[in-house]
């Protein structure tokens, strides 16, 4: 996630690649100096260097990281994390009585095509950052803000959502493949149903029940296939699959708070 992002910054020319830091401690997954211009280096450079920060790490390893680097941290600087579950006061906790400003991102998986969905929240100090985080993600996707207390919702909506569709593409190539299309015709078609059909709601700007309403003619093919979803409870099976990915996602991040007492 965090290359894909990093790549569309600089391919976008937000900011200028020779004032791109990244680092991680699994050096055979950088390589970005060569593919992108970028500077490889270790956290504690990167600190020093840098006056936006961007946590890509797993929410294990926030802690470390802030404690690794907390020495040069101040107001000065911008944090903004893109770890599931981690709270912006729980990032602000960390750097002890530091008025640091935290920005949390939730970007989907989707930004690795730079069609993602980029949630964000400002911490307590973080309010004059608006325009800044729209401009740093802009090109990764479409980014907007929302209210943390939106964010377990949201990680179960459009974090888990690009899974949840994948599946039916992958029921789509199943289907195709049980009458008798090739491998590469179920590939096809399945990738372009459902890309053609989110193209319709971008670029339409109507509402999907009205898109369904046009490909559903009185007593046709398409009203016979979603007659049987009605039956058999479609909506009520999605409704709780998304509730109980926000029910993961809140016990996730007691799990992480917990951890860190």
């Amino acid at each position: 996630m965090g290359k894909a992002l990093v790549k569309s910054v600089v391919e976008n020319k937000v900011f200028p690649s020779s004032s791109v830091y990244v680092a991680d401690i699994r050096k055979e997954l950088l390589g970005l100096s060569a593919e992108i211009g970028v500077n490889e280096t270790d956290n504690i450079s990167l600190a020093k260097k840098c006056d936006i920060i961007i946590l890509a790490v797993k929410p294990k390893d926030v802690k470390p990281v802030i404690e690794e680097i907390e020495c040069f941290i101040n107001e000065r600087k911008l944090i903004i994390s893109i770890a599931a579950g981690v709270s912006t006061s729980t990032i602000e906790s960390f750097l002890k009585n530091i008025q640091i400003p935290i920005v949390r991102v939730m970007p989907n998986l989707n930004v690795k095509v730079n069609a993602g969905l980029l949630p964000y929240c400002l911490g307590r100090y973080a309010s004059k950052y608006k325009e800044l985080i729209e401009k740093i993600f802009a090109f990764s996707g479409f980014v907007f803000e929302l209210k943390e207390e939106k964010f377990d919702a949201v990680t179960a909506i459009s974090g888990s959502g690009p899974g949840f569709i994948f599946f039916i593409a992958e029921i789509i190539e199943s289907v195709c493949r049980a009458k008798n299309f090739t491998a590469e015709e179920a590939d096809l078609i399945s990738a372009h149903i459902i890309y053609g059909s989110g193209k319709m709601l971008v670029d339409t700007k109507t509402a999907p029940k009205v898109l369904k309403e046009m490909v559903s003619s009185p007593k046709g093919t398409t009203l016979a296939g979603l007659n049987v979803f009605v039956e058999r409870g479609l909506k009520d099976i999605f409704e709780e699959a998304i509730d109980k990915a926000e029910t993961r996602s809140r016990e996730l991040s007691k799990e992480f708070e917990q951890e860190q007492k």
